[in-house]
């Protein structure tokens, strides 16, 4: 009796460390980004690591707000393009991470392309919108006809915005991470998550 009481604690500690330990591995890349990230960034965030990434200087922050969303820009990016940020969202109802960027069309109109990593979902939103600068403000344009209105005038196709894409998020951001942490996924191969692109069939 003793034996089988003693095999059966020894079956569900083993059941107990699997469910508790096994949800919590990275499915993809994005999973990778979003929990090495939540470990350290309240003390040495890895992201620090990236040569040219500038964690915001607010950081560590014990704002109420502030402690939970840290985020970051790059100081070099590749020509024609503008901001490239990595933020975060830590709370428990959001959990998520996401990459923005901005691409020069002509002095006052930009491209900005954003993604939206949940981590309860495992998904990947891709969002497209319009920026329009006067002066030392800039406006957005998000309805999805005005949007497609502004890409077919200056003769951008969804293929030259999936190019875009891949540019800063896979050949930047995702080969700058691959480079600080010894990734089981890649830019090429994103590993288990869903992936919903707005313009996909513009």
């Amino acid at each position: 009796m003793k034996k089988i009481l003693g095999v059966l604690t020894i079956v569900v500690l083993l059941v107990s460390v699997y469910f508790y330990f096994f949800p919590k591995q990275p499915k993809n890349i994005f999973d990778e980004i979003y929990q090495e990230t939540e470990k350290t960034y309240q003390t040495n965030n890895i992201l620090r690591n990236i040569e040219g990434f500038d964690i915001k200087p607010v950081w560590p922050s014990d704002g109420e707000f502030l402690r939970y969303t840290p985020s970051g820009n790059y100081k070099n990016i590749p020509e024609s393009y503008l901001e490239l940020r990595i933020g975060f969202s830590f709370y428990s109802e959001d959990e998520i991470g996401s990459i923005s960027f901005e691409k020069r069309i002509e002095s006052n109109v930009n491209i900005k392309m954003w993604t939206v990593y949940s981590h309860k979902e495992r998904n990947l939103k891709k969002f497209v919108k319009i920026g329009l600068k006067k002066a030392d403000t800039e406006t957005y344009i998000e309805d999805e006809a005005q949007v497609k209105s502004y890409l077919e005038q200056y003769g951008i196709t969804t293929k030259d915005l999936n190019f875009y894409y891949d540019e800063i998020v896979n050949q930047k951001v995702l080969k700058d991470w691959c480079s600080i942490y010894d990734s089981k996924y890649s830019p090429s191969n994103y590993g288990d998550v869903k992936i919903e692109t707005q313009w996909e069939n513009w």
